[in-house]
């Protein structure tokens, strides 16, 4: 299978990376406009503390730590580790996103939380958008996935029965295959250029894609640690020690290739975490499959990150109780107006 080694590895990521804690991310909107963000972590004294958490927090958010008592004791020492802040705006918010030092700060989220007066009711909006995070954009992915498929990665579709089941499997062999071609495509790009800037008569640019199944099986490895090795790679395939000048070029040949992959790889690890919005009032509108009273829910993956914007929104409506009243109060004042006026 194409995509055999490539998947098998990026499971195998995912396996080492899950189950180890659970995160939950909940935002309390509040009828003026300003909302609460819980961070609740739930595992063992070593990964409850290890920070890397979905937002970044510091000393102004609120943090309580204790022992989870209701999970068997079998289990271990499990704790329960909350950070709670409120926030006045979204801008609040949006800046302390732009001040973390992780690797998340080239998530570039984007937090709104807005409020319309309309007299009778206020509308209240809550938005959080990820750019499209796949750092390996040579190959366009519309080619490989249909509007369909990147509503099933998006998580706009639920699986509620076996063929469902099927078809999102697919979905998701699609997004790899694109990934491993894309990634692909990339490495040939990278070494057209290098090979065309050394102009060395020993080396011709246009034999790169004779290597094409090479450099494929050699993606699928995952083996991205050094780039002395593809190039050696490169150079054994070839048959031309010339292939090695490719390893004095200043600044380094694969420098910003590195840095996609190890990008790439942060964001596969990435804890999958519920986000959950509780909204005031009557909810009008929502992306969300996950729909419970005044709340819904996201579930937020690597997956739904990499293929266009991710968008989580919802709307909802409160009643301004007093706007009724003093309309009540003005008609009634009307109406004893008016019966002064006939006594007379």
């Amino acid at each position: 299978m194409k995509t055999r080694n490539i998947l098998l590895t990026l499971c195998a990521i995912l396996l080492v990376f899950s189950g180890c804690r659970e995160i939950t991310v909940t935002t309390k909107v509040h009828r003026n406009g300003s909302f609460t963000r819980i961070i609740r972590i739930t595992g063992d004294s070593s990964s409850v503390f290890k920070g890397d958490l979905p937002y970044p927090v510091d000393s102004t958010w609120d943090r309580v730590a204790m022992k989870d008592t209701s999970r068997d004791k079998k289990q271990g020492d499990d704790y329960i580790l909350t950070y709670t802040k409120t926030f006045h705006t979204s801008e609040e918010l949006n800046a302390e996103l732009t001040s973390d030092t992780s690797w998340r700060k080239r998530l570039d989220r984007q937090v709104t939380v807005t409020r319309c007066f309309g007299f009778y009711y206020s509308y209240l909006t809550f938005k959080e958008v990820f750019p499209p995070l796949n750092p390996f954009t040579c190959l366009p992915y519309e080619k490989y996935l249909t509007p369909d498929d990147l509503l099933w990665l998006k998580g706009q579709k639920n699986i509620i029965s076996r063929s469902d089941s099927i078809h999102f499997d697919e979905v998701e062999k699609k997004a790899l295959e694109f990934l491993a071609a894309s990634v692909t495509a990339e490495l040939e790009k990278i070494l057209e250029e290098g090979i065309a800037r050394l102009n060395d008569p020993d080396l011709s640019a246009g034999e790169v894609s004779r290597f094409h199944d090479s450099i494929s099986c050699y993606v699928e490895k995952w083996e991205f640690d050094t780039p002395e090795k593809f190039i050696v790679a490169f150079r054994n395939w070839t048959g031309n020690p010339a292939v090695d000048r490719l390893q004095d070029k200043e600044p380094g040949l694969f420098d910003d290739f590195l840095k996609k992959i190890r990008f790439f790889d942060s964001l596969l690890m990435m804890e999958t975490y519920p986000e959950t919005v509780e909204m005031p009032g009557l909810i009008t509108e929502t992306n969300s499959i996950m729909l419970k009273g005044n709340q819904v829910s996201w579930e937020v993956q690597p997956l739904n990150l990499l293929f266009g914007d991710y968008m989580m929104l919802v709307e909802s409506r409160v009643v301004n109780n007093w706007a009724f009243v003093l309309t009540g109060l003005i008609l009634l004042l009307l109406i004893v107006v008016l019966i002064v006026k006939s006594m007379k």
